[in-house]
């Protein structure tokens, strides 16, 4: 019996009888799958294909038991989101998104101790400008550590953003790609991963533009004072900006 259709007969007969025995029976026959991925991963992390493969393993067995060939799909197309969701997943609870994000969590760290004490002896916080001034740093450094506080909350991204259309999302904006069925939530989850690769190939003041823009909300006119250019150049630049991000994205894809 040809492997392919080995693995289209364990299937079947898991779908029919859901039983422990048959699922893992499955997950063994679709494990090239998980190694494929893993060294995929591996290559493009640098971390350990053992761990990887490890948990896109997991990611296997949480597709075929949620696997329903109704939706059209195969369970090796329906599986490879929920590998590489595992195995991301488990890289991000150990890898920081953003380069020299350490030293911008001790700067935040240290202005939320100081507004705090401040509250404590009963006083008003203190505006950005005289914070940055307290924390002996430029204003526009930090305002750039706040962007990236809010950024590095992945969920943020599902919140409507700028751009052509404020009420859409800013992952839904930076790509055509859809994810329809079952499995459209772990497609986001996925896409929001590339998109943070996509914005760290960003000059940084093109990153700044697109994080105050999307995270802060700032208007055009806000945007082109803090560059020193016109609302409507800023406006260009925040579309070119979002435009590299979207070729890294369709790379990606």
């Amino acid at each position: 019996m040809a492997v392919q259709d080995q693995q289209q007969w364990l299937l079947s007969r898991y779908l029919k009888d859901p039983n422990h025995a048959h699922r893992n029976a499955v997950v063994a026959a679709n494990l090239p799958l998980v190694w494929k991925v893993a060294r995929r991963e591996s290559e493009r992390s640098g971390h350990s294909f053992e761990d990887l493969a490890q948990e896109g393993a997991r990611g296997l067995i949480k597709a075929v038991e949620r696997f329903d060939p109704s939706l059209g799909n195969t369970l090796s197309t329906a599986a490879v989101p929920w590998i590489r969701g595992a195995m991301r997943h488990y890289l991000r609870d150990r890898c920081r998104v953003f380069s020299g994000a350490r030293s911008v969590i001790e700067l935040l760290q240290r202005g939320a101790a100081l507004q705090r004490r401040r509250g404590q002896q009963g006083l008003s916080p203190m505006n950005d400008s005289a914070l940055a001034r307290a924390l002996g740093c430029s204003q526009q450094r930090w305002q750039e550590a706040q962007a990236l506080q809010t950024c590095l909350r992945v969920a943020s991204l599902d919140h409507p953003g700028g751009g052509s259309d404020p009420e859409t999302p800013l992952v839904e904006q930076l790509s055509d790609q859809q994810a329809p069925g079952q499995y459209g939530w772990l497609e986001r989850c996925e896409l929001r991963r590339q998109l943070w690769r996509g914005l760290k190939t960003l000059q940084a003041s093109q990153r700044r533009l697109v994080l105050a823009r999307v995270l802060q909300q700032r208007t055009w006119q806000d945007l082109g004072a803090m560059a020193g250019i016109s609302a409507r150049a800023a406006q260009r630049r925040y579309q070119q900006a979002c435009g590299i991000v979207r070729q890294q994205l369709v790379g990606a894809s």
